[in-house]
C-alpha cells in the first residue's frame, strides 16, 4: 500500500513528531546550558510552535492510536498503560497552557523572564520527554507487533480525515 494511509506511513509520521518533541527538548536545554540571551527572547515563539505541533499530535493519538491500541489489544496492562497515557495528556496539556499564559503575561508587562519561569519551562520539557519515552518504549512496541492494532490504526486514520 502506497498511499497516504499506509499503516507505515502513520507510524513514521508518530516517529517523526516524537523526534520533533526530543528536538524542542534539545534546542531548550542546550540553549539553558549556553545561557543564549537570543533563544530566551523568542521564547514566545518556541513554545507556540510547541503548542501548536504538541497538540496536534496528542490529537492524533488520542484518536488514531489509543483506541487502536485498546480494541486490538484489550489487555488489562495495556488499558492501564494507555490510560496513564491519556491522563498524561490532559496534565501536560495544563502544564502548557499555564506556560504560555505566564510567558503572554511576561510580554505584555515586559517584565523580565525569570529563573522561576525557565526552571517550570525546562521541568515541563522534562515531563514532555519522559512521557514520549514511555510511548516509545512501551506502547508502540506493543501496537507494531500486533497486525490487528496497526489495520485498526490505518482506519482510524482515514475516518479521522474523513471527519
Amino acid at each position: 500500500m502506497d498511499g497516504i494511509y499506509n499503516i507505515n506511513n502513520d507510524i513514521a509520521k508518530i516517529a517523526k513528531e516524537h523526534k520533533l518533541i526530543t528536538e524542542y527538548v534539545v534546542s531548550f536545554n542546550k540553549s539553558l546550558k549556553s545561557r543564549d540571551k537570543q533563544f530566551f527572547k523568542g521564547i514566545a515563539s518556541f513554545f507556540n510552535f510547541l503548542e501548536k505541533e504538541l497538540l496536534a499530535h496528542f490529537r492524533f493519538e488520542e484518536v488514531v492510536l489509543f483506541p487502536a491500541a485498546l480494541i486490538g489489544e484489550p489487555k488489562y496492562g495495556h488499558i492501564l498503560m494507555l490510560m496513564t497515557l491519556q491522563k498524561e495528556h490532559g496534565i501536560l496539556e495544563t502544564q502548557l497552557q499555564l506556560l504560555t499564559a505566564k510567558i503572554k503575561h511576561l510580554q505584555t508587562s515586559q517584565k523580565k523572564l525569570s529563573n522561576e519561569l525557565i526552571e517550570e519551562m525546562r521541568i515541563f520539557l522534562d515531563d514532555l520527554k519522559i512521557h514520549a519515552k514511555r510511548e516509545i518504549t512501551d506502547l508502540f512496541p506493543m501496537m507494531d507487533a500486533n497486525p490487528k492494532v496497526k489495520a485498526l490504526i490505518e482506519v482510524y486514520a482515514k475516518e479521522m480525515t474523513n471527519v
